[in-house]
């Protein structure tokens, strides 16, 4: 079969970290003295507990770190100080309020994940008595502040500012480039049409990377030029259709080839009714079908079972599939997590995340890169012309991961990689093609 042109995204760092000895663990580890076969593990350390192979976290984060080190031994970068690029998290509430404590708990984990990067953490606490007039003054000053990669609100608000102001209204006037949690939606658009974008929503993306590394090192499927596996073949289940998980993750699996089913909800099978036989039938029918399940529904009032509160149990899944539950609530005691999947259900899963230490780690990891490519966007120039100084390089690898790809020779790719590489290097071509070739050409040029 003739090549097929390529022209969608290219780079990337997903293809230097699928190829890292350390990562390979990724699947196998024990956790918390349990012998589990096939964790999924989006970070590598358990406190008070040996230290565990590396996870997705433990594996990006100190690249990133080298990556910005690396820096001055590039010309067009070498004025790139990273400490001097902010990654915000704006925090609404009183701090003796209860409602913003896991909140801040949050903020801190992030905060301490950006400064290992070597980017710079910045917080503003604000009180729940602010105004919405207000906010928007505040926000403007940081869309316009070239030093703030990327910026954030801590959601929900606490106190009043929580039950006056329209979050939606505020979060869609966040500069969508630096919009590194996809809380504009216009982010939230063009992630879900598989558009040219700056960032994608953190969850998601970190589900998906983490089901990349099953499919890839389990599976032996070819990673796709952009550094995602293909879902081609596979039916893939979402569980949960909110505005910032469920539904981009269902949109952006259909445009990696997924065979997509659902997105499972409160009103699915019911044909407006509340027949609960009747919804667990057809929850059941779906999720035996899924040889993948992304779960995203947290704290729920489906109760479908009357012995359980959990919502997937072990004979409503596929013997050997694949369970990503990216769903952390605090109901029963309000102090141990649940996942919606009950762990007694875990041995017919191939693997699966646990409900710490999986997809939380790879969400934040998500959000802490997004803020180093945000630093990148802030000096595309420089990141431009560093493409240009490199660009037999940049048409190699790309011509590489082309060619991988397609199962095609490295002749039949060349002109799509030139073609690519001087879009990447083209003034009026969406940044992202740039920050993405970066990426890609890092590992080469660090030798």
């Amino acid at each position: 079969m003739a090549y097929r042109e390529y022209n969608d995204r290219i780079g990337g760092i997903n293809h230097w970290l699928f190829n890292q000895e350390e990562f390979r663990h990724i699947i196998t580890r024990p956790f918390r003295g349990e012998e589990y076969s096939a964790v999924i593990n989006g970070s590598g350390v358990v406190k008070g507990e040996q230290k565990y192979p590396k996870g997705y976290q433990d594996v990006i984060i100190p690249e990133l770190r080298r990556r910005a080190d690396f820096f001055t031994e590039v010309p067009a970068l070498k004025d790139i100080k990273p400490a001097g690029h902010k990654v915000l998290t704006v925090l609404v509430g009183d701090k003796d309020d209860p409602k913003v404590a896991a909140s801040r708990s949050y903020v801190g984990m992030k905060s301490a994940t950006t400064k290992l990067t070597g980017l710079s953490s910045m917080v503003e606490e604000l009180p729940s008595s602010i105004t919405a007039p207000e906010l928007y003054e505040k926000l403007d000053k940081w869309n316009h502040d070239s030093s703030i990669s990327i910026l954030m609100f801590q959601l929900p608000f606490g106190g009043r500012a929580g039950e006056t102001i329209d979050t939606t209204a505020l979060c869609n006037r966040i500069n969508i480039a630096k919009d590194g949690d996809g809380l504009n939606q216009v982010t939230l658009g063009l992630m879900s049409l598989g558009a040219e974008r700056y960032y994608d929503c953190c969850t998601p993306g970190g589900m998906i990377d983490l089901a990349s590394v099953y499919l890839y090192r389990e599976k032996g499927v070819r990673l796709r030029p952009d550094g995602i596996a293909g879902f081609a073949g596979f039916e893939v289940l979402v569980a949960g259709r909110s505005a910032i998980v469920g539904e981009p993750l269902f949109n952006l699996l259909k445009r990696f080839d997924a065979t997509a089913l659902g997105p499972l909800h409160t009103r699915t099978g019911t044909g407006g009714s509340t027949d609960r036989e009747t919804q667990l039938r057809v929850y059941t029918e779906l999720s035996r079908r899924a040889d993948i399940i992304f779960s995203c529904m947290g704290f729920h009032p489906y109760r479908v079972h009357a012995d359980t509160e959990y919502f997937f149990t072990a004979d409503m899944l596929k013997e050997g599939c694949l369970i990503i539950d990216a769903s952390t609530s605090f109901r029963k005691d309000g102090r141990k997590p649940y996942g919606d999947v009950d762990p007694s259900a875990r041995s017919r899963a191939a693997a699966y995340t646990l409900e710490t230490g999986g997809v939380g780690p790879a969400t934040v990891t998500k959000l802490v890169h997004q803020g180093w490519r945000g630093m990148l966007y802030q000096n595309i120039d420089r990141v431009r012309k560093a493409l240009e100084d490199n660009k037999s390089l940049v048409k190699s690898t790309f011509t590489g991961l082309l060619s991988s790809y397609a199962g095609a020779s490295e002749a039949d790719a060349e002109a799509n990689a030139e073609e690519l590489c001087n879009r990447a290097i083209h003034p009026d071509s969406h940044p992202v093609h740039a920050v993405d070739a970066l990426e890609a050409i890092f590992p080469a040029l660090m030798k």
